[in-house]
C-alpha cells in the first residue's frame, strides 16, 4: 500500500498542498513521456527526468511518500491483466513509454562511449 504524505491524518494543510503539487508534477511527467502526440522534446525531457538517477524525481517521489524505483518499475512493467476503463496510462501508452525508454538508454550509452572515446 502506498502511504502518501497527503493522506496522513496529522499532516498540515501546507504539507498536503505541497505533496499534491509534487504528485501533479510527477503525473504530468508520466503523461508527457507516454503521450504519443506530445512534442518529442517534452517526451525526452520527461523520460530523462523520470529515469535519470541524478534528476530531482527521486526527491519528489520521496517527498510524497513513494519510492522512485517502484514508480520506474511500474512504468516499465507489462500492463496488469485487468485495466480500468478510465486509466490514463493504458497499454498503448505503456508500450510507447517502454520504446522511448529503450531509445533513451541507447542514447545514454552512445553518449557514455563518446565521452570515453574522447578521453
Amino acid at each position: 500500500m502506498i502511504d502518501l504524505i497527503s493522506t496522513h491524518p496529522s499532516a498540515d494543510q501546507q504539507t498536503i498542498s505541497c505533496a499534491r503539487l509534487l504528485a501533479a508534477v510527477i503525473a504530468q511527467a508520466i503523461d508527457d513521456a507516454s503521450n504519443k502526440h506530445a512534442n518529442s522534446i517534452d517526451q525526452l525531457a520527461a523520460i530523462d527526468w523520470l529515469f535519470d538517477t541524478t534528476s530531482s524525481f527521486k526527491q519528489y517521489a520521496t517527498l510524497i511518500g513513494v519510492d522512485a524505483a517502484a514508480i520506474r518499475t511500474a512504468l516499465l512493467s507489462p500492463p496488469p491483466k485487468v485495466e480500468t476503463m478510465h486509466s490514463k496510462f493504458d497499454s498503448s501508452r505503456r508500450r510507447h513509454l517502454r520504446i522511448l525508454y529503450v531509445k533513451w538508454l541507447d542514447r545514454r550509452e552512445a553518449e557514455r562511449k563518446a565521452l570515453e572515446g574522447s578521453s
